[in-house]
């Protein structure tokens, strides 16, 4: 009888609780992950709190397949933006593609004069204006943007068939369509993915978020030390100062001679490295605050562009809706840090004269972590090795040598002449082969 009623009594504590908290919407909790419920948020958090509750009200109401849950960080707002913003030297951990639309405050102030950059001055060190802007939740709590929040499993309402289409749309005209091989590499991403409970979609805009359409110089890698061509599809390893050495070494070790093998090793690293340690959404796979102490923290990012989330959420919304996949059952993880200010973070502001979309936080167009210049300005002169004209040569270089032998783009006959490597009379796959080696130092094209 004692313990019936000790049992019942629970029951009643639980009833009251509900009710009295019976404000918050059912499907918005804190997850395994978090050690606070939503019950247990402190005062100071209650105003942020109250923003992310409506705008989860009003995406719910449009989409009543969609649940919503909030990982309490424990983390100060202040404490994650100064972390995030360390390190400007030879690695920071945020990144602007430098453009009109994203200067000025936008930028670090190291880099607002320009004198510091990555990658031949197109990527800058990302302000703290930047960081807050991008990492605060309650800019992305919406239709464009939510899908950087959602939960990467493999969805079992969308069959392999469907998966197989979507992967198919989304690397269509790409580096991975060639010689009539995208329905192999296709079906390789979905049976992989299906065995390690990952969302095939979401594999596939990776691709493209790492190599661009037309593959970036990690796609493929000569070594003349085994006189062998290696694999690298999703920049394992490769650094902005360090990107193909790095990546070709992952590569070597791991034997990644063929691109099955590299596509069954990335999704396999990604699921390992990441899913499986708590970084499960885009967002926490960019910005690293799930870590179980201080230590753990802000290190294991997969990448330096701060639109990382952004960029690949929006795609994954596109490859969804191509396949009426939207509205499908999807777990969103909404994260919420203690003492966050009670207004929204602000859009980093740009100079006067330039312009500024305000209302658009997707017009950022780079799709690459290799970042590339393919002008075809016919008033530059184009050095040998050097067909889009930057004066040095880089993988941007290299993949208008493979635009070329693809048939994808024309160029000038200046440019043709820049490719032409060994100045045989003609542009071909030896051409390309001393661009590879050139850029891994194991070979020098002369000016």
């Amino acid at each position: 009888m004692k313990l019936n009623k000790f049992i019942f009594n629970i029951f009643i504590t639980i009833l009251i609780i509900s009710i009295l908290f019976g404000k918050f919407p059912s499907s918005v909790f804190a997850t395994s992950q978090s050690t606070k419920s939503v019950s247990k948020i402190k005062s100071s958090d209650e105003s942020a709190w109250k923003e992310i509750k409506n705008q989860v009200d009003s995406l719910q109401k449009k989409h009543q397949n969609w649940n919503f849950k909030v990982f309490y960080t424990d983390l100060d707002w202040k404490d994650v933006i100064n972390n995030e913003g360390k390190k400007h030297g030879n690695y920071a951990k945020n990144l602007v593609y430098y453009k009109a639309n994203y200067s000025y405050k936008w930028l670090c102030s190291d880099c607002y004069d320009i004198t510091k950059s990555y990658k031949n001055g197109k990527w800058m060190c990302a302000s703290k204006d930047a960081i807050k802007y991008m990492m605060d939740p309650r800019n992305s709590i919406n239709e464009n943007d939510i899908f950087q929040f959602m939960l990467l499993s493999y969805d079992e309402e969308i069959s392999d068939n469907n998966y197989k289409n979507s992967v198919k749309s989304i690397l269509t005209d790409s580096f991975l369509d060639v010689d009539n091989s995208l329905g192999k590499y296709a079906d390789t991403i979905v049976k992989e993915c299906k065995k390690q409970n990952i969302n095939p979609s979401y594999i596939a805009v990776k691709i493209i978020q790492e190599q661009g359409k037309d593959g970036g110089a990690t796609y493929e890698m000569y070594d003349d030390e085994t006189d062998k061509i290696y694999y690298n599809i999703f920049n394992i390893n490769a650094t902005f100062t360090s990107t193909i050495s790095n990546a070709l070494s992952y590569s070597k070790k791991n034997k990644l001679t063929t691109v099955e093998k590299c596509l069954i090793d990335g999704i396999d690293f990604i699921k390992n490295g990441y899913i499986e340690q708590g970084q499960d959404t885009l967002y926490f796979e960019k910005f690293d605050v799930v870590g179980t102490n201080s230590n753990s923290l802000y290190s294991h990012q997969y990448a330096q562009d701060v639109m990382y989330a952004q960029n690949q959420g929006k795609q994954l919304r596109i490859a969804l809706e191509k396949i009426n996949a939207k509205d499908n059952t999807y777990t969103f993880v909404i994260p919420l840090y203690k003492n966050m200010p009670s207004s929204i973070s602000a859009r980093p502001t740009i100079l006067a004269n330039m312009s500024n979309d305000n209302n658009n936080r997707n017009n950022n167009s780079n799709t690459s972590n290799t970042p590339t210049n393919n002008s075809n300005n016919d008033s530059t002169k184009y050095k040998l090795g050097d067909p889009n004209g930057d004066n040095e040569i880089n993988s941007g270089d290299l993949l208008m040598i493979r635009k070329y032998l693809l048939k994808k783009q024309s160029f000038n006959k200046e440019q043709e002449i820049a490719m032409d490597i060994n100045k045989d009379g003609e542009i071909n796959s030896g051409d390309l082969l001393l661009v590879r080696k050139h850029l891994l130092g194991k070979y020098k094209i002369k000016w």
